[in-house]
């Protein structure tokens, strides 16, 4: 049979039903507005004082499940989760500057059981503060201390938030081990090993090495005094609303043991991203429910594609997929189609799109012809089914309706250059409401659109109102450097940009509406373009939290992941407001977002923790409902 770029059907090398007997068969929390059960516990959650604390997590797993229920207290201290299976339970209770509080229970499904429990004072609580808490308590009384602040948090927070570094203490020698190796250690996901080489981050980080290591030794030495602590405030209204379901993933070396450890106890301080539990990367629910999971980085080789989860069960299905070299596909984005069907592409330079049929199991690959660059960061489709994957130094297109064209030496293939050269990386993608495609060309801070009736390419700069205030702490030595390495302009990385960049990343565009959503990860800025005009807007986040992905829901609101702060982040554009959900796990490193318009839910791979985490929304009558059934 003759092979060819049109269509490989692969059936699965190995659907490894992985986690079938572990997994119980029993759903973790269906929305309030669909329960027909009553609520499965509720309780009141106090300080040593006896006062009710509002906005305190408050998390259940069953003895037989792999993956936690968390809720938030209300204005009262009372927290209720929705209905619960039957079985022996774990519960805790989670607040920064508390110590956990923790018990056991056992459920039997038809009754709300009852349980209170007390937060006693932590009085060493730095383990449990987030990214964000730590920049914030960092001292920037003068020039150089915000100098320092700004490099630390665009080029040493690419792989972890600041809570992984900053929980620790070091003399200057010691910083300035770590700094070192952190800019010569280049991690190769592929095969386990480290590879010396110097990438941008590393350049950047090796001109500050010496600086860096004084700096922090100075606020986080074995003598530094202490510093002021700034815990967030506890969450509020809509967003201790919210019902997060985090289901861990097993090990990819071994399918039915667990991470040790994933950010879950706040007391232990942030995952690390070990033992296998680095490089979750996407994660899309399908027209049925279910969520497909992409891993992108491996602590060691390993042999799975895509993990399937169904939500109500909390069962994983892992599938292996072989190239046209017979080598396993690994892949790193995901989309879906307007008829339904998945989207992912083979990481590997020179490799294929991939097509699932959720419903079927059925993958289907299409080859890229090598002329058509390599396949980067991001995937999209347009309303006629067009694929869009970012491509070196623009956008290529797949076109299954095209894939018979015998006039062309590439049926279905597609390649759209962008204006600028610059390094060549394009990171995000999107088509808009007019099907025209929208990309960010990230190391030189713009965004490119192309109009698909016209074929021209326009680009937009990302400099935000702060911009020049930032680049003006920058030194003389250190600007001359910055251009030496082609900073901005043509220099490769796969790090961070120099520090008062902007950096768009992986942008999304209001499919109902007339907007692009832009993602500034180095600056913690949301630009809205309009898609017509063209103006730019931009929308600062109430904190620096590292936006790295935003997605838009069929009400138009956008949300935005939230990494140095283990949040998600809602921004209604009708009212102009952030509204800041925090995770129950800390350490999280999410690279992205997407909402399922079907169920209203929104779901969140964490990168570093192994784990993804689905987020329910309940309204106010919703809860008060709840409250009443709880107490009846």
């Amino acid at each position: 049979m003759k092979k060819s770029c049109l269509v490989i059907i692969l059936g699965v090398l190995a659907a490894c039903a992985f986690m079938a007997t572990a997994q119980p068969q029993r759903s973790p929390a269906p929305a309030p507005s669909h329960e027909v059960a009553p609520p499965g516990l509720t309780g009141t959650i106090r300080d040593a004082a006896g006062k009710p604390l509002n906005g305190v997590v408050v998390s259940a797993r069953a003895s037989d499940q792999t993956f936690t229920t968390s809720v938030y207290t209300d204005d009262h201290g009372v927290y209720v989760f929705p209905h619960l299976a039957g079985g022996n339970y774990k519960l805790w209770a989670q607040s920064t500057t508390f110590s956990t509080a923790r018990a056991e229970l056992t459920l039997d499904g038809s009754r709300t059981a009852n349980r209170d429990l007390t937060l006693k004072p932590l009085a060493n609580f730095e383990a449990q503060l987030t990214g964000v808490e730590w920049y914030d308590s960092l001292p920037d009384g003068n020039v150089n201390q915000r100098r320092m602040k700004q490099v630390m948090y665009v080029a040493c927070t690419g792989c972890h938030s600041l809570d992984l570094v900053l929980q620790n203490k070091f003399n200057e020698a010691g910083w300035n081990a770590i700094v070192r190796s952190m800019a010569s250690g280049t991690f190769n996901g592929w095969n386990g090993s480290f590879d010396k080489t110097t990438s941008w981050q590393g350049q950047i980080m090796s001109h500050h090495t010496d600086e860096l290591a004084k700096y922090l030794a100075e606020v986080r030495g074995p003598d530094s005094p202490p510093l002021a602590l700034k815990p967030l405030s506890r969450p509020t209204g809509e967003a201790a609303r919210v019902v997060i379901t985090e289901y861990e993933l097993p090990i990819a070396e071994r399918a039915n043991e667990m991470p040790w450890y994933t950010g879950t106890d706040w007391m232990l301080g942030p995952s690390t991203g070990m033992h296998g539990t680095v490089g979750v990367h996407d994660v899309l629910a399908d027209a049925a429910g279910n969520a497909w999971i992409t891993q992108s980085r491996f602590t060691f080789e390993t042999n799975r594609t895509v993990v399937k989860l169904d939500p109500k069960t909390g069962q994983m299905k892992a599938f292996k997929l072989a190239g046209a070299d017979g080598k396993t596909i690994f892949v790193d984005q995901i989309t879906a189609d307007p008829a339904g069907d998945i989207w992912m592409h083979d990481k590997d330079a020179g490799g294929s799109v991939v097509r699932i049929n959720p419903a079927t199991e059925t993958f289907t690959l299409f080859p890229m012809p090598r002329p058509m660059g390599q396949m980067l960061n991001s995937m999209d489709a347009d309303s006629k089914g067009r694929i869009f994957l970012n491509a070196h130094n623009g956008i290529t297109e797949f076109n299954p309706a095209e894939q018979n064209n015998k006039n062309s030496a590439y049926p279905g293939w597609h390649l759209f250059q962008q204006l600028t050269p610059g390094d060549g990386v394009t990171y995000g993608i999107s088509a808009d409401a007019d099907d025209n495609l929208w990309w960010s060309e990230s190391y030189v801070d713009k965004v490119a659109k192309r109009d698909m009736k016209t074929g021209k390419v326009y680009e937009l700069d990302m400099r935000d109102s702060d911009y020049d205030a930032r680049k003006s702490l920058a030194t003389p030595a250190d600007l001359e450097f910055y251009e030496s390495i082609g900073g901005e302009t043509w220099s490769g990385a796969t790090g961070s940009p120099v520090p008062y960049a902007d950096m768009p990343r992986r942008l999304a565009a209001d499919k109902n509406g007339n907007t692009v959503w832009v993602p500034n990860w180095a600056q913690s800025t949301v630009a809205e373009i309009d898609i017509h005009t063209m103006k730019v807007t931009y929308h600062k986040l109430p904190i620096p939290v590292h936006p790295y992905k935003t997605t838009v829901d069929k009400q138009h609101n956008v949300w935005a992941d939230a990494a140095l702060a283990d949040a998600v982040f809602k921004f209604t554009p009708a009212t102009q407001t952030w509204t800041m959900y925090p995770l129950p796990t800390h350490g999280c490193s999410s690279r992205h977002i997407s909402f399922d318009d079907v169920r209203g839910e929104l779901w969140l791979p964490c990168d570093q923790a192994d784990k993804v985490a689905r987020f329910q929304f309940r309204t106010a009558g919703e809860m008060r409902a709840l409250e009443a059934a709880a107490t009846h």
